[in-house]
C-alpha cells in the first residue's frame, strides 16, 4: 500500500468519506514549503483561473492540493487537465461522502489534513475554489511566519467583474450599522485584550478563502474543526487556545466570487444574499450587544490573568457555571479550559441577532466605546506570545 493510500486510510477513520479517486504524485510533496489547499464543489467556470492564479503566485517547488468535494460537474477533470503538465508538487483528490454528511468543512479538513501529512513541514494555505490569490500574497505569509506567527489571517475582496454585475445594492444604513459593530467589537478586543501583534486598526477576520497555518502551529492546534460552517473561526479559536500567535495580515490578499448561489451552507452568499435580500436579515453570528460583549472580553481577561485556581473559580462562577465545572477547568487553567467554560456558560450564550436588534443596541454600543479606556502606550501583549 502506497504513502498515500496509507494516508487516506487514516483519515477515513475520522473523516465520513465514501469514495475517493486520485491524481497527481503525492510523492514529491515531503520537501514543499507551501502547500495551497484547495476545496471546490461544482466550480467549473471558475477553477481553472483559481489554479492558473497560484501556480503564477507559489515557488516551483511549492505544492497544490485541491479537493473536489462531491462534484457533480466537470471540476475535477478541468483541475485536471490545467495541473497535469506543471512541475511543482499537485494532487487531486475526488471524494464522495457518505450520505447526508458532506460540507465544505469537511472538504477543507481532508485538504489540510491530507497536506499535512505528505509535507509535515510545510505551511498550509487555504484558498477556496472560487478565489484568484493576488501578487505578493506568498511572501506576505512568508514574512509573516518568518518573524514567528503562526496562524495568519489575509484580507478578502470581491472579483470586481462579478461585483459589478451580480451583487444587488445593499440597504447603505443597514451596512453601515453593520460595519459599525464589527468595527466596534474588533476596538473594544483590542482593549481590553490588547495585542501589539495586532494594533487597532486592523482587517480582524479570518476567512476559508485567504488564511495560512504553520506547520507546528497546525500540530498543536489542529486538526480543522468541523461544524456545519464557520469552520475558518473555529480554528482561529482553537489557535486562541493554544497562544499560537496570530496576525491580521493586510499584504496577503485574494479576490473571491460575490454571487448569491454559494456552495457551502451558512458561507459567504448565504450572508450577501440575506443582507441585500431580505429587509430585517440575520447578522453575522460574531456580532452580540454590548454587554454580552464586554462581559466575555473581561471574563477571558481575568482568566487568563489569575495566577491562582481560587481567582479563576471565581471568574467562573460569575458567569454562571455549575461549581463542580467551574473548580474543574479552574484547577487546570488554559486555553482550552476557558474555550470550553465559554461554551458551557449561560450567559455567555450566543444568539443570532437580526439587523433590528443592532438598531436596538447601537447606542449601548457606543457607550461601550466611551467608556472603555484606550491601550496605553507599551501595554504587554495577551495572551503573552513572543513572535520573534
Amino acid at each position: 500500500m502506497s504513502q498515500l493510500s496509507k494516508i487516506l486510510a487514516a483519515l477515513s477513520q475520522a473523516l465520513p468519506l465514501a469514495a475517493v479517486q486520485t491524481r497527481g504524485d503525492s510523492a514529491r510533496f515531503h520537501a514543499a514549503r507551501f502547500v495551497a489547499c484547495v476545496p471546490a464543489r461544482d466550480e467549473l467556470e471558475r477553477i481553472d483561473r483559481c489554479l492558473q492564479g497560484l501556480d503564477a503566485e507559489l515557488d516551483p517547488g511549492d505544492g497544490v492540493l485541491l479537493v473536489a468535494n462531491g462534484c457533480r460537474d466537470e471540476t475535477a477533470f478541468i483541475a485536471a487537465r490545467r495541473m497535469m503538465d506543471w512541475r511543482r508538487p499537485w494532487l487531486l483528490i475526488d471524494c464522495d461522502w457518505r450520505e447526508g454528511t458532506g460540507t465544505a468543512p469537511l472538504a477543507r479538513r481532508l485538504a489540510l489534513d491530507l497536506a499535512h501529512a505528505l509535507a509535515p513541514n510545510a505551511a498550509l494555505l487555504s484558498v477556496d475554489g472560487d478565489t484568484l490569490v493576488l501578487p505578493g500574497l506568498r511572501a506576505a505569509y512568508a514574512a509573516e511566519f518568518e518573524r514567528g506567527f503562526g496562524l495568519v489571517c489575509g484580507r478578502i475582496g470581491f472579483l470586481p467583474e462579478e461585483a459589478s454585475l451580480l451583487l444587488p445594492a445593499a440597504d447603505r444604513d443597514g451596512q453601515r450599522l453593520i460595519r459599525f459593530f464589527r468595527d466596534a467589537s474588533r476596538e473594544l478586543a483590542a482593549r481590553i485584550l490588547p495585542d501589539p501583534h495586532n494594533p487597532w486598526p486592523h482587517h480582524g477576520n479570518i476567512g476559508g478563502a485567504n488564511f495560512a497555518i504553520s506547520a507546528d502551529a497546525y500540530r498543536r492546534a489542529g486538526p480543522l474543526p468541523t461544524p456545519a460552517s464557520a469552520e475558518d473561526r473555529a480554528l482561529r479559536r482553537r489557535c486562541e487556545a493554544f497562544d499560537v500567535p496570530i496576525r491580521y495580515s493586510e499584504d496577503a490578499c485574494v479576490q473571491t466570487s460575490c454571487r448569491l448561489d454559494g456552495r457551502a451552507q451558512g458561507g459567504l452568499a448565504d450572508e450577501l444574499r440575506r443582507d441585500r435580500l431580505e429587509t430585517d436579515p440575520i447578522v453575522d453570528e460574531a456580532l452580540e450587544p454590548a454587554d454580552t460583549l464586554l462581559l466575555r472580553l473581561r471574563s477571558r481577561r481575568d482568566f487568563r490573568l489569575a495566577t491562582e485556581a481560587h481567582a479563576r473559580f471565581q471568574v467562573l462562577c460569575s458567569l454562571a457555571l455549575e461549581p463542580n465545572e467551574a473548580q474543574r477547568l479552574a484547577e487546570r487553567g488554559d486555553g482550552l479550559a476557558w474555550m470550553e467554560a465559554e461554551d458551557l456558560s449561560p450567559r455567555l450564550l450566543r444568539t443570532r441577532l437580526h439587523l433590528s436588534d443592532l438598531r436596538r443596541h447601537h447606542s449601548a454600543m457606543q457607550q461601550a466605546l466611551l467608556d472603555t479606556p484606550r491601550v496605553p502606550s507599551g501595554t504587554p501583549s495577551f495572551p503573552e506570545v513572543r513572535a520573534s
